[in-house]
Formats: C-alpha cells, sequence, structure tokens
C-alpha cells in the first residue's frame, strides 16, 4: 500500500496560524501592561501633588489657628514648611546629573575631560555631610528634633541594610556613622522618643492626661475613632511608623533590637487607630514575632497584640477579624512541629489565643465556632472514606495542639452566655478522634486526647466520661504486664530503644517500640496519672460513690493481674485513696435530710467540700494524690527539660568549644614532640656512654 504525502502546505498553515495567534495575545498582554504601568504612574504621581497639596493647605491654615506654632517651625524646623519645594528641588538635581552621565557616555574624550572638570566644580561647591557621631545622635533626641530624628532613623535603617519605602529622597536619609556599634542604639532611641511623646502628636484633648504621665485607668481613653494627629505631624508620623514596621520585618533573627522596638510601640498603640493602614501593617509585622523563638520577642510582639486587641474590642471591624484569625494560624503554623524545644514557644501561643478571645467573647464565639466546624468536617471525611490524605488531616500535631486550643478557650469562657454551648462540641470532635483512631500503637494520642478533656472538665464543672477511655487503655492486651514482656524489655536493644521514646511528643508508638518495657511502663503511668486526675475532679460529688463502681472493680482486678511493682503499688495508692474517698462522701452523705431532686442543697453540699479543699485543712484523700503524683511529674519534666538545654548549643558555644580542642590537641601534640626529643637525648647519652667504655 502506498505510503499517504502529507500535505506541507496545511501543516505550514496550522503552524503559522498558532505562532501568528500566539504572538498576537503577547503582543496584547504587552500593551495593556504597559498601560497599566502607566496608569499606576499617574496614579502615584496624582497622590504626591495632592499629598503636597494638602500639606501646604494645612500650614496655611496653620496661621490662622496657631500663629505662635508656626512661627517655631520658621526658626526652628523650617525643612517641614519646604516640604513641596524639597521634593522638586531633588528632582531636578537627579535629572541634571542623569543629563551629564549621559552627554559624558556620548562626547569624544576631550569633552569628557570638559565635563568631568564641571562635574568636579559642581561637587567642590556641594557640601559634604559627616559621619553621625554618637554624640550628634544624643543632642538630636535630647532636642527632640522630631524630623531629624526621623531621618537618622533611615539612615541606621540603611546602614543595616533593611530598606525603608518610607524613607525621604534626602540626603540626610543616607548618611554613614562613624561607628557601627551605634547604629542599632540610635534605632531604639528613636523610636522610644517617639514613643515617649505620643501626646504632643495626637490633636485629641484627651490625650493632654497622658501626656502629662497620669495613668489610664485615672482617666478613661476616649473611642479609637475621635483620635487625629496633627496635621503638622501627620505625615511625618505616618512615616515613622512604616518604617519601624520595616526594620521589624527585615530584622528577624536580630532578637535584641526586635524586642527593644517591640517595647517602644507598646505606647504607639493609639497612634495607629489615627493612621490608616498603620492597623495592617502593625498585624502583619507583629504576628509572626508572637511565635519567635526568643522568649523576649514573644512577649513584648505579643503586648502590643493585645493592647491592639483591647483597643479594638466591639468595633466588628475587619482588623478585629484579621487579629483573630492571625493570632490562631500563626498558632497553627507553629505547631506543626512539637518537641520539648518548640513546647514553650506552642504554650506561649495558645495562652495568646485564649488571652486575645477573651477581648471579645461574641466575636470570639463566632470564630470558635467556624473553626470547630473546620475540625468537624475534617474528621467526618476521615470517618466516611479513610483515605492516606483524609487520615493525615486528621492525624497530626497541628489539628491535636488546635482542638487542645479550642479546649483551653472554651473551659476558659465556659459560661453559658460565653463560650458554654461549645463544649459539647469540643468533646464529640476528641471522642470521635480516639474512635477513629483506636488501635493500641495510637494509645499516645488517647493520652493526649484525655489530658485535655480533663482539663476541660476540671475548669467548667462538665462531666466528661473519661474513665471509659482509660480503662479501654489500661484493659488492653497490648500493654499487658507479664513476665515475658520484662524479660523482653530488658535486653540490651530494649534499652537503647527505650532512650528514643518520649510519649510527651508522640501521636503513635513504633513497631521496635512497642514490645519495650519502657513503652508500657509509661503508658501505664500516664493512664493511671489521668484516671486519678479525673477521680479527684469528681471527688466533690455527692453521686461519687455510684459514679466510680465500675472503676473500683476494673483496678482492684488490674491489681491481681499487674506484676511490675512500680505500677502495681501505683494501683494499690489509686484503690486506697478511692475507698477513703468513697467511706467519707458516704458518712457526710448520711446526715443530710434532702434528697437527690433538691438541687440547691446538692450544690451546697458540693461547694462545702470543695471549701473544705481550697482552705487546705483536710483536703480529700483523691485530690492529696493526685497533687502528689503531679509534684512528681512536674520534677520529671522539669529535669528532662535541663538535660534538652544542656544538650543543646549556640554556634558561638560550639565554635568556642573547637577552639578549646583544637589547643587541647596541639598542646598534646607539642608535648608528645618534646617527649620524643627527651627521649632521643637521653638515648644518644648512653650510646655515648656505651662507646666510651
Amino acid at each position: 500500500m502506498p505510503k499517504e504525502k502529507k500535505s506541507f502546505k496545511k501543516f505550514a498553515t496550522k503552524h503559522l496560524a498558532q505562532k501568528i495567534e500566539n504572538r498576537r495575545q503577547t503582543a496584547v498582554a504587552r500593551k495593556e501592561q504597559k498601560l497599566r504601568i502607566e496608569r499606576k504612574e499617574k496614579r502615584e504621581a496624582k497622590e504626591v501633588v495632592q499629598e503636597e497639596t494638602q500639606h501646604q493647605e494645612d500650614l496655611a491654615r496653620l496661621k490662622e489657628t496657631d500663629p505662635e506654632f508656626l512661627q517655631y517651625l520658621e526658626n526652628e524646623e523650617s525643612n517641614l514648611l519646604d516640604f513641596g519645594r524639597m521634593a522638586q528641588d531633588a528632582d531636578v538635581v537627579d535629572e541634571a546629573a542623569g543629563s551629564d552621565a549621559e552627554t559624558d557616555a556620548d562626547e569624544d574624550d576631550g569633552g569628557q575631560e570638559e565635563e568631568g572638570g564641571g562635574a568636579d566644580v559642581a561637587d567642590a561647591e556641594r557640601p559634604k555631610l559627616s559621619r553621625v557621631t554618637a554624640q550628634e545622635a544624643s543632642e538630636v533626641i535630647k532636642s527632640k528634633n522630631f524630623a531629624e530624628a526621623f531621618l537618622l532613623f533611615c539612615s541606621a535603617s540603611k546602614e543595616l541594610g533593611y530598606p525603608i519605602a518610607e524613607a525621604p529622597n534626602h540626603e540626610k536619609a543616607r548618611r554613614r556613622f562613624d561607628s557601627p556599634n551605634v547604629v542599632k542604639g540610635i534605632l531604639v532611641s528613636v523610636a522610644r522618643l517617639f514613643a515617649a511623646h505620643v501626646g504632643v502628636f495626637l490633636a485629641d484633648s484627651g490625650t493632654a492626661a497622658a501626656a502629662t504621665g497620669s495613668s489610664e485607668k485615672q482617666k478613661p481613653q476616649r473611642a479609637a475613632t475621635t483620635m487625629e494627629l496633627k496635621p503638622q505631624y501627620k505625615n511625618l508620623v505616618r512615616r515613622m511608623v512604616g518604617a519601624i514596621f520595616s526594620v521589624m520585618r527585615g530584622a528577624t533573627h536580630d532578637g535584641p533590637l526586635l524586642s527593644q522596638l517591640a517595647q517602644s510601640l507598646t505606647s504607639i498603640v493609639r497612634l495607629l487607630c489615627a493612621i490608616r493602614g498603620s492597623t495592617k501593617m502593625a498585624l502583619k509585622s507583629l504576628l509572626p514575632l508572637c511565635g519567635h523563638a526568643e522568649e523576649s520577642v514573644r512577649v513584648a510582639s505579643y503586648l502590643v497584640i493585645s493592647s491592639l486587641a483591647k483597643r479594638l474590642a466591639g468595633t466588628r471591624s475587619l482588623h478585629q477579624s484579621s487579629l483573630f484569625k492571625g493570632i490562631f494560624l500563626t498558632l497553627v503554623k507553629t505547631a506543626g512541629q512539637y518537641n520539648i524545644h518548640t513546647l514553650p514557644v506552642v504554650g506561649f501561643l495558645m495562652s495568646c489565643v485564649v488571652d486575645i478571645y477573651g477581648t471579645d467573647v461574641e466575636c470570639a464565639y463566632q470564630h470558635t465556632f467556624v473553626y470547630l466546624r473546620q475540625l468537624a468536617i475534617y474528621l467526618r471525611q476521615a470517618l466516611q472514606s479513610q483515605t492516606q490524605s483524609n487520615v493525615r488531616a486528621v492525624f497530626n500535631w497541628q489539628y491535636l495542639n488546635a482542638l487542645r486550643t479550642w479546649g483551653l478557650v472554651v473551659s476558659t469562657y465556659h459560661e453559658p452566655k460565653q463560650l458554654g454551648p461549645l463544649i459539647h462540641p469540643v468533646v464529640q470532635i476528641a471522642q470521635g478522634m480516639m474512635d477513629l483512631f483506636s488501635s493500641p500503637r495510637m494509645f499516645p494520642m488517647h493520652l493526649h486526647v484525655i489530658e485535655m478533656l480533663n482539663h476541660l472538665s476540671e475548669r467548667s464543672g462538665v462531666y466528661v466520661p473519661v474513665s471509659s477511655y482509660v480503662l479501654r487503655i489500661l484493659t488492653s492486651s497490648f500493654i499487658k504486664l507479664d513476665a515475658e514482656a520484662t524479660r523482653r524489655g530488658a535486653t540490651a536493644s530494649g534499652a537503647s530503644l527505650a532512650d528514643e521514646l518520649d510519649l510527651q511528643f508522640s501521636l503513635r508508638v513504633k513497631k521496635r517500640h512497642a514490645k519495650l518495657m519502657t513503652f508500657r511502663v509509661g503508658v501505664w503511668r500516664e493512664a493511671m496519672f489521668q484516671l486519678v486526675a479525673h477521680l479527684s475532679s469528681l471527688s466533690h460529688s455527692i453521686a461519687f460513690p455510684e459514679a466510680t463502681w465500675a472503676v473500683r472493680a476494673t483496678l482492684a482486678k488490674l491489681k491481681r493481674d499487674v506484676k511490675v511493682p512500680k505500677v502495681n503499688g501505683l494501683i494499690s495508692s489509686a484503690l486506697h485513696k478511692l475507698d477513703e474517698t468513697v467511706k467519707v462522701i458516704t458518712v457526710k452523705r448520711n446526715t443530710v435530710n434532702f434528697g437527690p431532686c433538691d438541687v440547691a442543697a446538692v450544690t451546697v453540699f458540693e461547694d462545702e467540700l470543695k471549701a473544705t479543699d481550697a482552705a487546705g485543712a483536710k483536703a480529700m484523700p483523691l485530690v492529696q494524690l493526685h497533687q502528689t503524683l503531679r509534684k512528681q511529674r512536674v520534677a520529671e519534666f522539669a529535669a528532662k527539660q535541663q538535660t534538652a538545654s544542656a544538650g543543646r548549643q549556640t554556634l558561638e558555644a560550639a565554635v568556642e568549644k573547637g577552639s578549646k580542642q583544637r589547643g587541647g590537641a596541639s598542646d598534646r601534640k607539642k608535648g608528645a614532640k618534646r617527649g620524643r626529643v627527651e627521649a632521643g637525648d637521653g638515648n644518644g647519652d648512653d650510646d655515648h656512654g656505651d662507646a666510651d667504655e
């Protein structure tokens, strides 16, 4: 069969048509991009002109409103009055310099020499600014010259390599420094100068008391919407605040500088409400710093965020919603890695979420409901279809720490008019998570969830059936404590693997750790601690004997089966304290003359038991056991934390240790060489002696 000939004409037509269409679309896209850039440049130029015009109008009105202050500006800070002319002069200078450079490139050698001579004359006529010294910076700060201080701040940030978009196109904003040691000090000093004189910039009459040093409690502040900046300081303060945030976004690895700048921002929070766009900049810069590795940076940044949250409380603004979302998302991003080193950061962020959501409970209810609903959706998808992606969306540290966070939030604000109705959704999600991952290898995750439920039940007073989940762990054959398991766990390989196991920072136990005696004993001790904590929270209930009979029967059976002395002794102590608590409540209950339907009398009965524990005269036996076990647990964790901190070292310490090791090695080499030389000298003498003989 002859081969069919392909038409080159059809191929070329199709190919060229595609090429032409691509080129046409590219040309259209380039044209649209060029138009957008031109429109943007025109808009920016128009905004600059409007800003200059507004500034000139404000200065003109200043002649009528405050002529004395205008006279002061003309004598002391005349550069503020020449705002528009300074920008025009700078443009003219830049254009002249650029034209000279282009002429120099196109002229011949003679022309270059002539133009070069003219440039040298211009440079000679222009005064060169000297380097900034510590004395000059101190004088500017003491004289309270805010404009000069801002220029020093811009120069210092440029010296450190932190670009500032708000920096003016002025030579004084690009000065060098006499010593690199004063650069960071100038940044902090200028920020503190503006923070100490917030009342000078505000036109609000209510800030006069704050400027004189009176406390906020003596005179309440006015609403954030009534605060306005004085016209002559509006542009300067806006640029200064933006410059501080720009430096903080750039200096993420400089902990001391970040903490000092954040401390100065605590007083400038009032200015943020008066400057358009500054609140958004503050949230964008400070929320990531709440998860910083250094504690001083975290605390200082959170103080600013907390002050901002209190000012935004009740406004129902987008900034308040962004703050509520941002602090939780910062926690979620940080909680992806949960170990002994990141535990302080995650714990701090959890406390921050609880505190921020307490500033506006109504807004907190909406956000908490939305996030709990999202957690429930992930859990439902994993229950319906246990694919790898659905399971991983639930079984991770981010999901668990998010659930623990909402447990803290709803247990802190557990009143019915606050977040009390959201307690049951949190409990249902926690129980669904334990039911989904019911494998014995998931017992570490179960213990984390049980601890959260115990905390929730203790603080809110809502009964949560935790004991059934604890007993399911204790009665599992997976952690059965028999003689054979004891022998397997005591081997050398088992001892080495036990060092890698840490239940506090584990969600699932590995197969090689599952048969270790250390793992089984650790699960037993942790489960018994959670069971004692649950029983101690119920020890003030009038129905305690009936509510714990199943627990007592199970513990009595386990006491006969468990052969490990340490665990057996713990079970015996729990049983003994449980019987004593039942006896105390039974004796006290036999003296009452009311029935279970009398809710008020039952409440009084339970409050008397709680008051006895609070007074410390004679606490309930289970409460005493729980306090003892808790102290032991805290001491063990403190020792573990100290060991972990001792194992980590900074880069400087590692370099110093390496230099010492190298120095010791060189000393040992010198000593060995000296010994060989001395030995050689001794042998030589002996040889000479033999020869003489």
